[in-house]
């Protein structure tokens, strides 16, 4: 018991030759004494290749599907866009030709005997696909531009080349400014809403409604040149526009509304 305690201790003597390997052995502790067997020495922690390839397919997977609800969601977003784009063009045609229809105006130029100069011929012609007529609603678009708010301007649809070099019908837009001797003719055109696929126009007729009580005042066709709407213009304008729908495909929507002519009797100036 000394022996070991003077070859391990502090206390001990020193130890040489043979007996010191002796004493080394008998108090050999920590990390040589309590080290794993040799076959586990050797073993690496870390992941096999299966496992890294289940690991990837693993993050594809999610991947994908992320993707795919991202997808789909953009794909309803960029729908939803472009049916409000298109229900947003429709209102703005409506609401140009009730804007413009609402200033119509004829004047009695050329009627009195005393009137040698017509500076300008006014009227209101129309049937259920095109109207022409004169307006007073027109803004200058350019600085010291000499005009004043008179114009003459039309509706119909006719065919252009859209962005895709594709011919549809589309619903135009005809405005001359100042008001010419034929105001159905010149100015310029402009696409007002495209791939219509019909415009109707209809006309309201107040001295036919007045003939029966609850009888319909609408008529296809107006001139006011013809003896029976001479000097006078149709107090409404139904107006109708027909397209594809954009909401359910294969069906076509239908939007109606009606313009209010405020002066409906001829100007005398």
């Amino acid at each position: 018991m000394e022996s070991r305690r003077g070859a391990c201790g502090a206390s001990g003597g020193a130890a040489y030759g043979r007996e010191a390997k002796a004493a080394r052995g008998e108090c050999a502790y920590g990390r040589e004494a309590k080290a794993d067997p040799p076959e586990k020495r050797y073993i690496r922690r870390g992941m096999t290749l299966i496992e890294i390839m289940i690991a990837v397919a693993l993050l594809t997977g999610v991947m994908a599907m992320g993707w795919g609800s991202y997808s789909i969601a953009v794909s309803h977003q960029q729908r939803m866009q472009d049916i409000n784009e298109r229900l947003h063009g429709v209102e703005q045609a409506v609401n140009r030709i009730v804007r413009d229809m609402s200033t119509a105006f004829i004047t009695k130029h050329g009627d009195d005997e005393t009137q040698t100069e017509i500076r300008y011929k006014t009227g209101f012609v129309g049937d259920e696909k095109r109207v022409d007529f004169t307006s007073m609603g027109y803004v200058r678009m350019f600085r010291d531009e000499k005009v004043g708010d008179q114009s003459e301007i039309s509706y119909y649809v006719r065919d252009m080349r859209n962005e895709d070099g594709e011919t549809v019908p589309y619903l135009v837009r005809r405005e001359q400014a100042p008001i010419n001797d034929d105001f159905t003719k010149g100015g310029t055109i402009l696409p007002l809403l495209d791939n219509v696929l019909s415009f109707r126009l209809q006309y309201w007729d107040d001295s036919k409604a007045e003939l029966a009580v609850g009888s319909d005042g609408w008529v296809d066709s107006w001139d006011t040149e013809h003896s029976d709407y001479k000097g006078r213009l149709p107090s409404r304008v139904r107006i109708e526009i027909e397209i594809d729908d954009p909401m359910i495909a294969g069906e076509t929507m239908l939007i109606t509304t009606q313009a209010q002519i405020h002066l409906t009797t001829a100007l005398d100036f």
